[in-house]
């Protein structure tokens, strides 16, 4: 038997304000918490919000009525590049690595499995790809690119829009950390890229 599922009366112009809202509030909110102060078990129990802890920084790159942004994600000592496309019940998002060559994406993907195997488990479809920056033909980067189908009130869902903040949050978290254990450089910025 199949569930069917309630297609939200969204207008286009509303579709549109949601959707520019997520990316350019709702994202960059929750990527500020990629990286944050944690207390130690011997430490006095505090109040402290996230708020208040979280140590990470994010720029935003965004043209008003367009359904992508660009995020530079600074925690952990490195700074991620990273892109999101929201289509109204798809997401995208890439997180760009510079690289200079014969490093390509068939050096960097085996770094990733373990983490390219839990953003699968929450629904990701992960992939690499070779790339080179249209206007900077000497730069060379691996982009990896994860899809994921939304459900189809995605827009007006508070709860599914919780679930897929905090699961980005999560697998920018994670996919920072695992390339600093790598030994892989994330910061566009470090190697001489202009972003």
């Amino acid at each position: 038997m199949s569930k069917s599922f309630a297609i939200p009366d969204l207008t286009i112009d509303a579709a549109q304000r949601e959707t520019e809202e997520f990316l350019t509030v709702e994202i960059p909110s929750a990527l500020s918490a990629v990286e944050y102060d944690v207390p130690l078990f011997s430490e006095e129990p505090n109040r402290q919000t996230l708020a208040h802890a979280t140590r990470s920084r994010v720029e935003l790159r965004h043209v008003t009525g367009t359904s992508d942004a660009a995020y530079l994600v600074t925690a952990f000592g490195e700074d991620l590049l990273m892109k999101m496309q929201l289509n109204v019940r798809r997401f995208v998002v890439i997180y760009s690595t510079p690289v200079v060559l014969p490093v390509g994406s068939s050096t960097i993907a085996p770094h990733f499995e373990r983490w390219a195997a839990g953003a699968q488990h929450a629904g990701w479809m992960i992939g690499w790809r070779d790339a080179a920056a249209p206007r900077e033909p000497k730069q060379h980067w691996v982009e990896t690119y994860c899809y994921a189908n939304l459900e189809p009130d995605f827009l007006v869902n508070d709860l599914h829009k919780l679930y897929w903040r905090t699961d980005i949050l999560q697998m920018t978290r994670y996919f920072m950390l695992e390339a600093i254990r790598a030994g892989v450089p994330l910061s566009p910025l470090k190697a001489g890229y202009r972003i």
